[in-house]
């Protein structure tokens, strides 16, 4: 998968363990795992973004190799 395309596959995760949640709100322990792979999520986002936005400064005219 390209690195552009694992954003919105981390936001389509990130749905599905809100419905999880709300789907199943008596399940013992789910909320703290719901929890811990949200903030999970939420780093390798951002890491993807600051990967590709270093990677595109690199290849624009004029960047740094």
């Amino acid at each position: 998968m390209a690195l552009e395309n694992l954003v919105p596959y981390f936001r389509g995760a990130r749905l599905a363990l809100v419905a999880m949640r709300l789907r199943h709100p008596d399940c013992s322990g789910l909320e703290e795992d719901v929890e811990r792979y949200h903030q999970m999520l939420e780093r390798y986002s951002e890491a993807a973004v600051a990967t590709f936005r270093l990677r595109r400064a690199r290849e624009a005219p004029g960047g740094s190799r």
